[in-house]
């Protein structure tokens, strides 16, 4: 991304990645020095804590790679609070809804422990999506890269479009809610875990 921003649509760009791998992020601190790469930098935290300087340095947009099970969560909401215009995420896995689908009208699907996968896989995702629209954005989901390439090859894309308060995004808020309600027997949000 760094690349593309700079040498291939000439522009300059302060990026950030956050991770909690203190040893990981003082790595890719010094490849980002070693290549003179201005404006890139790594820090060590929960993204779910981070927070920018001012408003005004808030991301305008957020990725998100293969951020493990909640991880993905944890990062939409941020993003949704901090206001970023794109939000690209591909997640990894979806350990959460495994423990916690509790669907009698699903158990035909759930019975079958690589069909409940699949089904938690693109059910987890399908709820973020309709948790971005809620928050505002024109969202899809997308193939990646060839699926002959990965497993995991879901991108999830949120352009924030729309005023969270408008009857749209109320009625997306309320969706999301329903289909929590039915996958989780009425527990609590999967992203707030």
């Amino acid at each position: 991304m760094y690349h593309y921003f700079t040498a291939i649509r000439h522009r300059q760009v302060r990026m950030v990645g956050v991770d909690m791998k203190a040893e990981v992020m003082d790595d890719c601190n010094a490849i980002a020095r070693e290549l003179g790469m201005d404006g890139l930098s790594f820090v060590c935290a929960d993204v779910s804590l981070y927070e920018f300087g001012s408003p005004e340095d808030c991301p305008d947009m957020v990725i998100s790679l293969h951020a493990c099970d909640t991880a993905t969560d944890r990062v939409l909401d941020r993003a949704i609070a901090w206001g970023a215009r794109l939000i690209l995420s591909t997640p990894c896995c979806h350990h959460e809804m495994m423990r916690r689908l509790d669907c009698p009208a699903l158990d035909f699907i759930a019975g079958h422990s690589m069909l409940k996968q699949k089904l938690c896989d693109a059910a987890t995702d399908a709820l973020r999506l309709k948790r971005l629209e809620a928050a505002g954005y024109e969202v899809a989901a997308l193939e990646l890269i060839d699926p002959e390439e990965t497993p995991k090859n879901v991108m999830l894309r949120g352009i924030r479009r729309y005023d969270p308060a408008s009857a749209r995004c109320r009625e997306a808020a309320e969706a999301y809610a329903a289909a929590e309600r039915f996958l989780l027997g009425g527990g609590a949000p999967c992203s707030k875990d």
